[in-house]
């Protein structure tokens, strides 16, 4: 295991790119896995998300192979005007005839026959303004105003928009970004303590103005109360983990997939890759994004400059975050978000903004380690 993580490429760190290479096969096959049944039922073409999974993979690695090619320091010269964009199409999704309304939820722009998600587009923006920032004020970062309420203001504006459309989980995943990225940028810790009480205070406030997200903490709590209403996924997710065992029911042979599982290709796809690859399979998935996370927090800590370093670690909490939140879900550690797992959900605005952030990660391991 110690080689792992102590492998070396040429420039690039390759042991970044051998687990999401490994992650992103994972998720082509688990993506047609999971779907295919429904995709017939639905579309009358087994490969229909694959088809589109795809496309969307192709655009992924394009993304990451320009931005790893790029020297990450000229991004510096774009952080207002992509700090001003995420808000912009943050804000497009309330207007009529652009957002697309799914569920009560307003997340999503309509785009031709498809759509994208603005918050997946939206946080790495935010990453790359809040790197800047701490660097530029990296003497001041001890002071309240300039080094705390400063930066609280410019990342609540993104918080703001996205608890109004609304996306918890994204506002959980960018708060917890937020507090870490302060705490290495040596903002007081006092001033963190404090306001990460005032924050889950609020977010509980949030959970019990909404009454389906106080059916959701219920239904976490327990599940089985309610097993065909409000704690129907957990438990049916439940049910695909215990079918797995060690060595899974076998590649494709998933019962849960077969409309037991609701979003099976998309936010519970680890459950089935549970079912079906058992513990093994689980394992060799979290051992991947392991990889990505150890080797890309190595990176932080060895980029040449303060940007590169807050960049990459940004980049690589951001991935974790919504990684651990996901699978924390599908075995009932976490109350239910619609968050898909990064590399292997079906989700293309996700799938495509996670290779832009490796992108960025790998440009610093290439131009910027020390």
């Amino acid at each position: 295991m110690s080689n792992i993580f102590q492998f070396e490429g040429k420039g690039y760190d390759m042991g970044i790119i051998i687990s999401v290479v490994f992650l992103s096969a994972m998720g082509m096959l688990m993506v047609y896995s999971t779907s295919s049944v429904y995709a017939l039922e639905e579309f009358k073409d087994p490969s229909y998300f694959l088809k589109r999974h795809a496309i969307c993979l192709a655009i992924g690695f394009a993304c990451m192979f320009f931005l790893m090619n790029l020297d990450y320091r000229v991004l510096r010269r774009f952080v207002y005007p992509a700090y001003v964009l995420g808000l912009l199409i943050l804000i497009l999704v309330f207007i009529p005839g652009i957002g697309d309304e799914v569920g009560g939820a307003r997340r999503w722009i309509g785009l031709g026959p498809g759509s994208f998600q603005p918050s997946e587009i939206a946080k790495f923006l935010l990453v790359l303004y809040l790197s800047h920032s701490i660097t530029k004020k990296k003497e001041k970062m001890d002071t309240f105003f300039v080094g705390f309420i400063s930066h609280l203001l410019i990342a609540g504006a993104y918080i703001v928009l996205l608890l109004l459309q609304p996306d918890f989980g994204m506002v959980v995943i960018i708060t917890i970004m937020l507090f870490a990225m302060l705490f290495i940028g040596e903002v007081k810790i006092p001033y963190l303590v404090a306001s990460g009480f005032v924050s889950v205070f609020l977010l509980a406030l949030a959970v019990m103005s909404e009454s389906y997200r106080m059916k959701r903490i219920i239904s976490f709590l327990n599940p089985w109360e309610d097993p065909l209403g409000s704690g129907y996924q957990a438990v049916q997710s439940f049910v695909a983990f215990g079918l797995g065992g060690v060595v899974g029911a076998g590649l494709g042979d998933s019962t849960q997939k077969l409309f037991f599982l609701p979003q099976a290709h998309t936010d519970f796809i680890f459950s089935i890759i549970g079912e079906e690859l058992g513990f093994i399979g689980v394992l060799s998935i979290i051992i991947g994004f392991g990889v990505l996370v150890v080797r890309g927090l190595r990176v932080a800590l060895k980029a040449s400059d303060h940007f590169g370093c807050y960049l990459v670690f940004g980049c690589t909490m951001l991935i974790a975050l919504q990684a651990g939140i996901n699978m924390a879900v599908a075995v009932g550690l976490f109350p239910i978000k619609g968050l898909t797992l990064p590399f292997i959900s079906y989700g293309g605005t996700s799938l495509i903004s996670s290779f832009g952030g490796v992108g960025i990660i790998l440009s610093v391991s290439r131009k910027g380690v020390k």
